[in-house]
């Protein structure tokens, strides 16, 4: 099975709070090509992990390597910001990725509810129309690790199932690393645990025994209550 990601010696222990935290203590490892739930009995491990794992920053020693490109993190707020429009944003991503722009430009406006808004600058958007951009996004390049830190679209709407069907196609045969809070899409799109406790990162395939163990907190759909978290305007801002 092909690998994906293998860390070598790897120490983490970035300042979280003031303080450093431990995401790995000389931890040696790989990780073949799998879906990975990222789950931890410390919630406040996941995002430094995830920022390991992707690439985004290093680790304090030791080696993370990569056996293909890797995504930036999914659904994590601020990456769609600053004094540019939605073209000129896709027009970078094109450059940066190879990728035909006028292919691009028309998956978007295809995509998103209001692609009137593409010739504004993404700062004058609304809160929603921000929001779909940015998981529109990092689904235009073909990667071969995707990274998702926070939760998928969750409004019953024509965005959110174009969203869901791109995303699984993207997603078909590659690595997944899932960060979320919402059961029901573990459920979905992992069959294998990737736990962080204390420094300790361990692969385990009983996935459905892990989350008994570390529970997350339930979607509104499997409990029947409640409502989802509302957008704040300044989300992707």
């Amino acid at each position: 099975m092909r690998i994906m990601i293998a860390l070598e010696h790897v120490v983490d222990t970035p300042m979280l709070g003031g303080a450093p935290y431990p995401v790995a203590l000389d931890i040696t490892m790989t990780l073949p090509i799998g879906r990975y739930a990222v789950v931890s009995p410390d919630p406040i491990a996941r995002k430094p992990a995830i920022d390991l794992l992707a690439g985004l920053r290093p680790p304090t020693s030791g080696h993370v390597v990569r056996g293909g490109s890797c995504s930036w993190p999914i659904g994590r707020a601020g990456f769609v910001r600053g004094k540019l429009s939605g073209r000129q944003i896709v027009a970078l991503i094109s450059r940066l990725y190879h990728l035909d722009y006028r292919f691009c430009i028309y998956l978007v406006e295809s995509m998103l509810t209001l692609p009137e808004y593409l010739d504004e600058f993404v700062e004058h958007w609304p809160a929603t129309a921000r929001q779909e951009f940015g998981y529109i996004l990092p689904l235009l390049p073909t990667f071969d690790i995707y990274v998702v830190d926070g939760t998928f679209p969750y409004r019953k709407d024509r965005f959110t199932l174009l969203w869901r069907a791109l995303f699984e196609q993207r997603i078909d045969g590659r690595m997944l690393l899932l960060s979320t809070v919402r059961k029901s899409e573990v459920d979905e799109f992992c069959d294998t645990a990737l736990i962080l406790n204390q420094g300790l990162i361990e692969i385990e395939s009983q996935l459905d025994e892990v989350l008994r163990k570390f529970p997350l907190r339930p979607d509104i759909n499997d409990t029947g209550r409640g409502q989802p978290e509302p957008l704040v305007d300044d989300q992707f801002a």
